[in-house]
């Protein structure tokens, strides 16, 4: 243990007197860890965000399919559901939603036809009372400039006259992640800016009392519904996991270039090693000090400046993803939607993320810098001392 801490001790002397190149490699390292570990804070906090969201949406969701494609399903299919009295579900509902394309954004939004709410919490205003009100999610109200009470025009999919309706609220922020695109009218109102006819619906929503019974339950829907698709939750979930996986992905394998760079920068540097560097070298042969203490030394040396600037690296990763909104990555892991959600995630880390980034930046670059000491430290003392390679 004493040996190891004279060795580290003599390394922190050698740190001091290489302080400005040291420093160039630290500022280097943090820089690039800064990106990888942003990317997969971000990455991981947008996972644990649609995880905490998806516990909300319904365990399965009925469409009917004609030629590949979803089309309305009958409002009476719900019936056809309830009439099979499977154990498994507590309820069936019809929903009426779609997308509308809106001129001044220049994007769609999302029109939802609403029942009875009782979450006034989660609105800044009212829900709609009256046909010619609706409440709108905070990306849209940001985009327009709209807040409670404003009025807007929206024209319907099968119509050429605009329909002025009167925001009566606008989605708390804290459901942008599903709301920031979000129009929720009247169920009748939905209905005539989307044109679905009466006894119509989008798709059906079940609640399962168990989520075991998915499976039992989507294949008798299948088989009593004819052209239905079944989606289930769960595999929604992880569809939603592989595809931030995949992004973030994306970004980081960008980024790969950089630490390639960085390493070659690296090993350029650590392998020519300079006439003061070989004279230390010798003096410390010359003075008893074995190959094996020269490489510890030269290890404890490089190894606390891959940990210093991977460590700096990780925390300037944290404060870019979740105090400063990850700017330059954002918006490749959310999309590049007019209407993507302005999101405050909370902060998420997965600590062998972490490790994974640090070993793959801490250990080549001990490996590069071992290298040249190992061949010093194998010639003669006196032919270092006088200058030799």
């Amino acid at each position: 243990m004493k040996r190891q801490l004279a060795l580290l001790d003599h390394a922190l002397g050698a740190l001091r007197r290489r302080a400005g190149r040291n420093a160039a490699i630290v500022v280097g390292l943090a820089a690039v860890v800064a990106l990888f570990g942003s990317t997969a804070f971000l990455a991981e906090a947008m996972r644990a965000e649609y995880r905490a969201l998806a516990e909300g949406l319904p365990d399965l969701t009925v469409q009917r399919l004609i030629a590949g494609r979803p089309a309305l399903i009958a409002e009476s299919e719900a019936q056809t559901i309830e009439a099979l009295d499977l154990p498994g579900v507590r309820s069936v509902r019809p929903r009426v939603w779609g997308y509308l394309f809106v001129a001044p954004i220049e994007g769609n939004v999302v029109v939802i036809g609403m029942g009875a709410r009782d979450d006034a919490d989660i609105v800044d205003g009212r829900w709609p009372e009256r046909d010619d009100e609706i409440v709108v999610g905070s990306g849209i109200a940001r985009l327009l400039g709209a807040r409670a009470g404003d009025q807007i025009a929206l024209t319907a999919t099968e119509g050429a006259t605009p329909v002025v309706l009167t925001i009566s609220g606008v989605l708390d922020a804290r459901t942008a992640a599903l709301g920031s695109d979000l129009v929720i009218a009247t169920d009748t109102r939905a209905r005539s800016l989307l044109g679905v006819p009466d006894a119509m619906a989008t798709d059906l929503a079940i609640d399962l009392a168990r989520d075991e019974e998915a499976a039992v339950v989507t294949a008798e829907i299948a088989q009593a519904i004819s052209g239905a698709r079944v989606i289930d939750r769960q595999l929604l979930e992880r569809t939603y996991e592989l595809t931030f996986d995949a992004r973030a992905g994306l970004v980081g394998a960008m980024l790969v270039p950089a630490l390639l760079a960085l390493l070659l920068l690296a090993w350029d540097r650590l392998t020519g090693l300079g006439e003061a560097e070989r004279r230390e070298i010798g003096v410390l042969k010359a003075t008893g000090w074995s190959t094996h203490d020269v490489l510890t030394a030269r290890m404890w040396e490089s190894g606390l400046v891959a940990l210093v600037g991977s460590v700096a690296g990780v925390v300037l990763g944290y404060v870019h993803a979740f105090w400063l909104g990850a700017p330059g990555i954002a918006d490749a892991l959310f999309g590049w939607s007019v209407l993507h959600a302005d999101l405050a995630l909370a902060p998420a880390v997965d600590l062998a993320q972490v490790l994974a980034i640090v070993s793959a930046v801490v250990v080549p670059f001990v490996a590069v810098s071992v290298v040249p000491a190992w061949r010093a430290a194998m010639l003669d003392p006196d032919r270092l001392l006088r200058g030799g390679a």
